[in-house]
């Protein structure tokens, strides 16, 4: 009894320790070279682009009222009180309060958007790549585009695999 679990032991300290020996299977992929090949990438820049437009386009708006009434003021700065001309002032500062805070708001707006736009894509892309690593047992995937990979020699580069996962030609 004490020989069989003295051998059992042994065995199962070796079969440790081979495991622990298996080298780490690398891959890496290009992620924004991916993001670009999606099918799907086009009509959400599409989308992002007319949305900039709209908010261009309000704020193109905000700042022509604000020519116009400051082109309006100055022709008349002469004959106004200094009632009128506190008033007026008054407003051109408010509107053009109005408009750098539209001018943060479209920002936000903007980065909402295509965070609403991107994220179904960078969420197909982890699934592909965490099912590609899964299917060809790599250790460690590593993302090319981000400059985080300073040296590589060799490794497995999973986009192609990644790219037939997701049915990208």
């Amino acid at each position: 009894m004490r020989k069989a679990i003295l051998t059992l032991c042994v065995l199962m300290a070796a079969s440790i320790a081979a495991h622990a020996q298996t080298p780490a299977k690398l891959g890496h992929i290009d992620r924004q070279a991916l993001m670009l090949m999606l099918p799907e990438r086009a009509a959400a820049e599409k989308k992002m682009q007319d949305f900039a437009k709209t908010l261009d386009d309000r704020l193109k708006a905000m700042t022509a009222e604000y020519q116009a009434k400051l082109a309006a003021a100055q022709s008349r700065a002469d004959s106004m009180t200094n009632t009128e001309r506190d008033v007026v002032t008054r407003e051109l500062q408010d509107l053009q309060q109005r408009i750098s805070d539209a001018q943060d708001k479209a920002k936000d707006d903007l980065s909402k958007q295509e965070n609403e736009l991107l994220q179904p894509m960078v969420d197909r892309t982890n699934k592909a790549i965490k099912e590609v690593g899964d299917e060809n047992h790599f250790t460690y995937i590593f993302d090319s585009s981000t400059g985080m990979v300073l040296y590589s020699d060799g490794g497995t580069d999973i986009l192609p695999l990644v790219k037939t996962k997701l049915a990208i030609p």
